[in-house]
């Protein structure tokens, strides 16, 4: 029961990270009418909480494995849920930009810790990735309806608070069951893998570094702006376009499950190629189409964007030892969160300027061809090559 419940934790704690980084950006679309602000104007105030969510992942990765990743664990859920509930009592943009900056604080120790928890944890690794990556886009994708309908029927307010008190209580459980299996990680021992040259190592951590910057530019530009682009082009409604982003969002998560049993059976690399080309021709397709037809096009750009997640975390997990496996992680996400806060300013930007969203798109499509480049250059690995250092575990998994 333990080992359930730790498990169910974890992912519920990705769902939780995911869920409460975008409640800002649903939240203003409310907010900047009770305060009198433009919608781009307020927006560009979330834009600091994103630098410190992708910077401070980095030491945070390298603290989890020198000291305690379940320690660490425990501070995101505390702490973010405390935070949650205080940026609810901000009382003008500088308090709430506080507020914000203080959750991606301790938001920012979820991905390099709670996935190298996850991947260390399981034997089918591929499936325990998608099921945790589920999770974090149902978080994603309830923030957005559940946080509109909270904001017309109460405040504001009242969506920050009511999913801090749920951290907080995931946290509380996570005391208790963290310490189900202290060691957990088991590789099977094979006297013919060997491990993977330095200039394959270059080369993977290269690509995949350059693949998760602009999937995260994608994904952070998309997720952030969808609600605003659905509100102008098909309707007026707060309520109705945060019911469709989070349709969108909800469809497009359980790529998840399919990509974790894709990851067991073919070539990751051919899937990572397949999965930027798409991204590729669905952003090409938003800067064409419009009215409903961007409802389709959006759930595939959303698909394709969430299937991405999985393989490169697959990769890492698969080419790292334990011992650095958390500072590796946190190296990738760094990366990818690091391109948030150019998302905040390419919306902000574009829209002001255009009033549109068109301009956007085209830009994210001219990144992703570089990463669409990046994943055909990925080297091909052999099932003799196995590691990126001998495997030890880590005190951190103890």
């Amino acid at each position: 029961m333990k080992r359930l419940l730790n498990s169910l934790s974890l992912n519920l704690g990705h769902g939780l990270n995911h869920y409460v980084l975008l409640i800002f950006p649903s939240a203003v679309l409310t907010l900047h009418l009770e305060w009198g602000m433009g919608y781009a104007e307020l927006l560009s105030v979330g834009s600091a909480a994103m630098i410190v969510y992708g910077v401070i992942s980095l030491p945070v990765g390298w603290l989890a494995d020198y000291w305690s990743r379940t320690g660490l664990m425990k501070v995101f859920f505390f702490g973010t849920g405390t935070a949650a509930i205080a940026t609810g009592f901000a009382q003008d943009a500088f308090q709430i930009s506080i507020g914000l900056c203080v959750i991606g604080l301790f938001a920012s120790i979820y991905h390099p810790v709670g996935t190298a928890l996850v991947f260390g944890s399981s034997e089918k690794t591929g499936r325990a990735i998608a099921v945790n990556g589920l999770y974090g886009n149902l978080g994603l994708a309830l923030a957005a309806v559940v946080t509109t309908y909270l904001s017309q029927t109460f405040s504001w307010r009242v969506p920050f608070m009511i999913p801090g008190v749920v951290c907080i209580f995931a946290g509380v459980v996570y005391c208790y069951v963290c310490d189900v299996k202290p060691c957990q990680h088991k590789v099977e021992q094979n006297d013919n893998m060997q491990p993977i040259s330095t200039n394959k190592v270059a080369r993977l951590i290269a690509c995949i570094g350059l693949i998760a910057f602009v999937g995260g530019l994608v994904f952070q530009t998309t997720t952030t702006s969808l609600p605003k682009v659905l509100n102008s082009q098909l309707t007026s409604s707060i309520g109705f376009s945060g019911a469709l982003t989070t349709f969108i969002f909800v469809c497009a998560a359980f790529i998840q499950l399919s990509i974790g049993e894709l990851i067991e059976r073919m070539s990751v690399k051919k899937l990572l190629v397949l999965i930027t080309v798409c991204q590729l021709a669905f952003l090409l397709l938003t800067t064409l189409v419009q009215g409903w037809w961007l409802i389709p096009v959006f759930m595939g750009l959303m698909l394709s964007t969430y299937a991405q997640i999985p393989v490169n975390d697959w990769l890492i997990g698969h080419y790292s030892a334990p011992a650095w496996r958390s500072r590796i992680y946190a190296l990738k996400y760094t990366l990818s969160f690091s391109s948030a806060p150019i998302a905040y300013w390419l919306i902000s930007s574009v829209y002001s300027a255009t009033a549109g969203f068109a301009v956007m798109f085209l830009a994210l499509a001219g990144g992703m061809f570089t990463a669409v480049s990046a994943a055909l250059l990925i080297p091909n690995l052999s099932a003799h090559e196995n590691e990126l250092e001998p495997n030890t575990l880590s005190k951190a998994d103890c």
